[in-house]
């Protein structure tokens, strides 16, 4: 549910309290038929629950059409990476070859998981390709390495990422201390774990 629409939902469901509100409680105060001020019987009594509960009804309504909501804008589900083309397999071995070549093979499937979780993150573009090339976010692609041709350790480490391997540990960063440009800010981030010359986070 994108926000427009859960925006007029909350908007539908407060006209509904307001006219249910009038329609149980205002009207009859106002009627010829309205009993003395002082007077109160079980009809009022259950009116009156009867209008709490249903306030309480809405407001459960709107709560989870709330947290569906945000479950939706934090992540992506049922990407089946099992049936990814091979260009799709040729790009992830490039990033992993150009980004970890000099890494252990573990660190090479982590870095291959890093690129597939942030496919699977609302916060990235939706494939491996435009995750790779987003701006900014590679060095490899910034200075070309991403053009050389991967070896067959970066393709078996892509294959493994793609079957579900994560030494990252779900990790959406991964960088070298040594030589990592925006280090104040990443420093910022949930370190997961460290392989190699590299620390992911999150």
């Amino acid at each position: 549910m994108n926000k427009k629409i859960l925006k007029t939902s909350d908007n539908l469901i407060i006209f509904l309290v307001i006219i249910l509100t009038i329609n149980f409680i205002f009207l009859p105060a106002f009627s010829l038929k309205a009993r003395a001020e002082d007077s109160i019987n079980k009809e009022d009594i259950y009116t009156g629950i009867g209008v709490a509960v249903l306030l309480v009804i809405i407001s459960k309504i709107a709560e989870n059409n709330n947290k569906v909501s945000e479950t939706t804008n934090n992540s992506r589900v049922n990407i089946d990476y099992e049936n990814l083309d091979n260009k799709d397999v040729e790009i992830l071995a490039r990033a992993i070859y150009a980004e970890s070549r000099g890494e252990p093979y573990k660190g090479q499937v982590a870095v291959g998981a890093v690129i597939l979780n942030r496919v699977k993150s609302a916060n990235f573009p939706n494939s491996i390709e435009k995750v790779v090339y987003q701006d900014g976010q590679f060095s490899s692609v910034q200075d070309g390495q991403i053009n050389l041709l991967p070896n067959e350790t970066a393709l078996n480490a892509a294959k493994e990422a793609i079957n579900g391997k994560d030494p990252s540990k779900g990790a959406l960063y991964f960088y070298n201390p040594k030589t990592a440009k925006t280090l104040w800010w990443l420093n910022t981030r949930d370190k997961l774990t460290e392989i190699g010359n590299h620390v992911f986070a999150k």
